[in-house]
């Protein structure tokens, strides 16, 4: 009788296992939406995609999308970290799916539509902007008057100041700082604002202010949990391991000043002198600190404008939520984004440390942009959609919670894509109903709504973006132009509600 060799055996025994180790890696990263960041498609685009002159030849025609404004960078900015390869993103190889009727609501799965809004409730697009395409007003305007109305008054001790939540679409803020820059230049610098003591550039950045870390640290987020739900204004918490690491910061662009005004967010101390502060290259004596029920709030007054400074802890295990920088006029858009959050991650927050931040920070305007990560919620298309919406209004509420009286703004995600079995981009089956499920909690909540989706384009919008050069081809996330993009259609909506609340047609 023929018997097979024992290193043949033992060779298909070895590929069996490695089989199945890879089968144990994988099968978790796509059967679990946290670990979208983690899945191999993610780096290298979606395999098996048809090849450039297959999409010239079969795609449809597209209405041409504008560029952005001509003083923005229109290079493409890397994807985050998370997915980003050695190489070049993938060639945008997709054929995009017909989209006769393309702005009209999809059907869901439910047979629920994701209508913009019931017909006569929402203003019909208006003349373009500088986002170069028609404006898409702001729906529920009149809950954004209290922003209006502090950007009107001159007796404030200090900027106007907005807080931006959101996800990894907004940690790298491209969206932000387009809009951070437009509402400057109408208002007034207010300076940077807050910001988080654990940024990473590697995943997150702000466009107008660098920060970097000596020494050793530990960087917990909302994302994974932990720390008690200590991690202050950003959800990103900072721990030092010594006592001699520190934190640098400057601005973004040479020759540009921070502010005059500075304030440190830590943890309790013991110590009277748990931090130090050199400012412009010079040591301080005059810090303050101001104990409140679950932080220290470390405050300075400098005579001078602040171009650079560096935070020492002296207390090792000091935990430090962020710095913030302004100056006495003007207004701050201060993003505080989590990469791969969804807005079940809230939860994670001890709501009442949050809070106790907030209200010290005092904003006029809280937007929250969620639902990037939440594309995969089991509960969008179950019945009504009551348990998606429900879990998202609870975010808000501890977003909100420390600043009751601050207008709200609620921003959809931006389109998401999947294809077909005949190699078609379509948006997800989710995406419509997450957009009206968000609509509707806006109502409920009194807050403003903005659909990001619906100035994309609707359904199946993200195909159309991708041919253009807008998105990338992990079918998720927006190129550097794409975010511009966004951001000039949001700052538009908002100087168009501003010109309504002062009475100008």
């Amino acid at each position: 009788m023929f018997k097979r060799p024992a290193h043949s055996t033992s060779a298909r025994r070895h590929l069996l296992q490695m089989l199945a180790a890879a089968l144990c890696v994988l099968v978790p990263l796509y059967g679990l939406d946290i670990a979208q960041t983690l899945r191999p498609t993610r780096v290298l685009g979606p395999v098996g995609l048809p090849s450039s002159q297959e999409v010239a030849a079969a795609a449809q025609p597209a209405p041409p999308v504008a560029a952005p404004a001509a003083d923005e960078p229109l290079a493409q900015a890397p994807p985050p970290a998370a997915t980003r390869s050695s190489g070049a993103p993938a060639p945008a190889t997709v054929q995009p799916a017909q989209t006769a009727g393309a702005g009209k609501p999809v059907e869901a799965a439910t047979g629920a539509t994701g209508t913009a809004a019931p017909a006569g409730e929402t203003a019909k697009p208006q003349a373009g902007l500088a986002s170069g395409q028609a404006l898409l007003p702001i729906e529920g305007i009149e809950h954004l008057r209290p922003f209006y109305s502090a950007l009107a008054r001159t007796d404030r001790p200090g900027p106007v100041r907005v807080l931006h939540y959101g996800d990894s679409t907004l940690a790298g803020d491209g969206i932000a700082k387009t809009v951070r820059r437009r509402l400057k230049a109408e208002f007034g610098d207010g300076g940077p604002g807050f910001f988080v003591a654990g940024m990473d550039p590697r995943w997150m950045r702000r466009d107008d202010v660098r920060v970097d870390r000596s020494g050793e640290w530990d960087i917990f987020t909302i994302l994974h949990g932990g720390n008690q739900g200590r991690y202050g204004l950003g959800g990103i918490v900072a721990k030092p391991r010594g006592n001699a690491a520190g934190v640098q910061f400057a601005p973004a662009r040479s020759g540009q000043a921070l502010g005059q005004k500075l304030e440190i967010y830590a943890q309790k101390s013991r110590r009277s002198d748990a931090v130090r502060l050199q400012i412009n290259g010079a040591p301080v004596t005059a810090l303050r600190r101001i104990e409140h029920a679950s932080f220290d709030q470390w405050l300075l007054e400098h005579p001078e404008p602040i171009v650079s400074g560096q935070l020492r802890v002296q207390e090792s295990g000091l935990e430090i939520y962020g710095l913030a920088l302004e100056t006495t006029q003007g207004i701050t858009w201060e993003t505080t984004a989590v990469v791969g959050i969804a807005s079940g991650s809230i939860r994670q927050f001890n709501a009442d440390h949050l809070a106790d931040q907030t209200r010290v920070r005092q904003p006029e305007l809280i937007v929250v942009m969620l639902g990037g990560n939440d594309a995969g919620h089991g509960g969008i298309l179950q019945g009504d959609g009551k348990i998606y919406r429900d879990g998202y209004m609870r975010a808000v509420d501890v977003l909100r919670r420390g600043a009751p009286g601050a207008a709200c703004l609620l921003m959809s995600p931006t389109d998401q894509a999947m294809l077909d079995d005949q190699g078609r981009l379509l948006s997800k089956k989710t995406m419509a109903r997450m957009v009206e499920l968000q609509r509707q909690a806006s109502r409920e909540l009194g807050c403003a709504f903005w659909d990001s989706w619906q100035f994309m384009g609707g359904p199946n919008s993200f195909a159309r973006w991708l041919q253009q050069g807008l998105a990338w081809t992990d079918l998720m996330h927006l190129t550097e132009k794409g975010l511009n993009r966004i951001g000039q259609g949001l700052a538009d909506a908002l100087l168009h509600g501003h010109e309504q609340h002062r009475g100008r047609p």
